[in-house]
C-alpha cells in the first residue's frame, strides 16, 4: 500500500481511537451504522483502493451521502437532498461504482422510497429492520449555526496564532476558512431545497 495510503488509514484509526463519539463529536450519529459506519467504510477503502485519489474521492461522497440517508422535516414539510432527486437506479449505480456495501445500498434506496412515498410516486417502503432517518429542522438549523460559530471560533484562535507560527497559523487559518464556507453553503442550500419542499405541488 502507497505511503499517502497508508498514512490516510493511520489518521482513520487514530480518529476512530481517540475522537469518534467524543467532544463536539459525540452527537454525531453515522446513518450506516452499525453495519458499516463512515469511519469503516473509509479505513476499508483507503486499504482496498488502487490510488490514495481514488480512498479520498470515495471518503468524500461517502461522507455526503451519510447526510443524504437522512430526511428533513418540521412536522409539515418533508425535505431531502439532491441524491434522492435521482432514480433508485442511478444512486444504486454510483454507490456500488464506490464500493458499497448491500446494507448501505439498502438504506439509502429506504430513504429514497420514503421521498417517493412522499411525493406521491409510490408506496411506503417494506424494509424490515429499517427506520426512518427523520431529523428535526430547528434542531438541525441549530447544529449548522453551531457548527459555524465553532470553525468561526477556531478561525480567530488560528490567525492570532499566525502571529507565533505564521506558517502552521496559515494553513490552518486556510482550512478552517474552506469549512467555515462550505459550512455556510450547506446551510444556505438546506434553507433553500426546505423552501422549495414547502411550496404544493
Amino acid at each position: 500500500m502507497p505511503l499517502i495510503q497508508r498514512l490516510l488509514a493511520l489518521l482513520i484509526v487514530l480518529y476512530r481511537r481517540w475522537l469518534s463519539g467524543r467532544g463536539p463529536l459525540r452527537d454525531v450519529r453515522c446513518s450506516f451504522a452499525p453495519d458499516e459506519s463512515c469511519s469503516a467504510y473509509g479505513l476499508r477503502v483507503a486499504r482496498e483502493s488502487s490510488s490514495a485519489r481514488l480512498a479520498i474521492g470515495r471518503i468524500a461522497r461517502r461522507l455526503r451521502r451519510c447526510r443524504d440517508a437522512w430526511l428533513v422535516t418540521d412536522g409539515t414539510t418533508l425535505s431531502w437532498t439532491p441524491l434522492h432527486d435521482r432514480s433508485p437506479e442511478e444512486i444504486t449505480a454510483l454507490m456500488q461504482a464506490d464500493g458499497e456495501r448491500g446494507a448501505a445500498i439498502a438504506r439509502m434506496l429506504h430513504t429514497r422510497q420514503l421521498v417517493a412515498h412522499w411525493r406521491g410516486e409510490g408506496r411506503a417502503p417494506h424494509a424490515p429492520g429499517l427506520t426512518p432517518l427523520v431529523a428535526s429542522q430547528p434542531a438541525v438549523a441549530r447544529r449548522a449555526r453551531r457548527r459555524l460559530a465553532i470553525f468561526i471560533g477556531i478561525a480567530v484562535f488560528a490567525a492570532l496564532a499566525m502571529f507565533a507560527l505564521p506558517w502552521i497559523g496559515g494553513v490552518a487559518l486556510g482550512g478552517v476558512s474552506f469549512g467555515a464556507i462550505t459550512s455556510v453553503r450547506n446551510m444556505v442550500a438546506a434553507e433553500r431545497r426546505f423552501a422549495q419542499h414547502a411550496r404544493p405541488g
